[in-house]
């Protein structure tokens, strides 16, 4: 009869889409280590952050460990008060293709007996989602020590709030959550909403040129504000700046860069420019410095470690 042929066709397609979703997602977990996304919380003032106590195994079998400050370490917060907190975007973070001891964050500390490092690095953060972290978050807010480490584009980024980008803030499901990353990432990238009324059509370059700077102004005000405010209750910071590949080549762009000229002259002694220990390293052939334009490679977050832990004993001496 008909409807039997039609039955057993329905039942042999359902079973030939179920497998190739299992075997995709198996495929997907295996090969591009998908399946833990890092799970987010939102907030309204600093926007969202790591989510307590978390561990996760992700690209080529890397480990992320969240602590129950919602910062990437494997240690907790000392309780004797002797945490050097780590401030900063994805660079800081490291990213999840390197493990936790493999971070410049992880890698200053291990020289310094009696500190432990944290290392509250947030992918996409600006400058804005650092100092309301670093003034508001009351889990963090006792470090003595604080290492903000930014990119010129930090200060471009205004307040990045739970939206951005693709980042997850549900756990995952417990079946084919490794197709539910991927379709989590196309869906965030491919907005229906831009297609229409809310791309902006200014083409006007010299007014969006006035507006990155009138922005950046801003964030560096809000930093510097900040910075006074930990002077004020005699807590210590480094301020670290770590340059792109873009930066590098072009050394103009450094030179006409007003934050670091501003930051210099009122914090030299806790200001480290890393363009001159970086460029060194990347114009002699050393590829393995950075990852991409602007994220290290494990090398790259080995050589910074360096220059860190030399400028962090310096603070702890003072």
């Amino acid at each position: 009869m008909n409807w039997i042929k039609y039955i057993v066709i329905l039942i042999i397609v359902s079973c030939l889409s179920f497998f190739t979703l299992y075997f995709t997602d198996l495929a997907a977990k295996k090969f591009l280590g998908l399946g833990e996304p890092i799970v987010y919380d939102a907030h309204p003032l600093w926007g969202y952050s790591p989510r307590e106590n978390r561990k996760y195994n992700r690209f080529n079998g890397a480990k992320v460990t969240i602590n129950e400050v919602g910062a990437r370490s494997t240690n907790p917060w000392n309780t004797n008060g002797n945490n050097i907190l780590f401030i900063g975007d994805s660079i800081t973070y490291g990213g999840s293709y390197i493990n936790d001891d493999q971070t410049f964050a992880s890698l200053s500390c291990k020289e310094l007996s009696n500190w432990t490092c944290h290392n509250a690095g947030v992918n996409a953060y600006g400058i804005l989602n650092m100092v309301a972290r670093s003034r508001y978050d009351t889990r963090i807010s006792s470090a003595p020590i604080r290492v903000f480490t930014f990119i010129t584009e930090d200060f471009d980024r205004g307040l990045q709030d739970a939206n951005t980008a693709h980042f997850v803030l549900r756990e995952p499901p417990q079946y084919l959550n490794a197709l539910w990353e991927i379709s989590n990432f196309f869906a965030a990238k491919i907005s229906p909403k831009n297609w229409f009324g809310k791309k902006s059509d200014i083409q006007n370059q010299k007014r969006l040129e006035r507006e990155i700077i009138l922005n950046r102004q801003f964030a560096l005000d809000i930093l510097i504000s900040e910075l006074r405010r930990l002077e004020d209750q005699g807590l210590n910071f480094l301020l670290v700046f770590s340059p792109t590949i873009s930066e590098i080549r072009n050394r103009e762009m450094i030179r006409n860069n007003m934050i670091l000229a501003k930051l210099q002259a009122e914090y030299p002694g806790r200001f480290l420019n890393l363009i001159e220990a970086v460029s060194n390293n990347y114009l002699r052939g050393d590829d393995l410095i950075f990852y991409d334009q602007a994220h290290y490679g494990r090398e790259g977050h080995r050589l910074i470690s360096n220059y860190l832990s030399h400028s962090l004993k310096k603070l702890i001496k003072k």
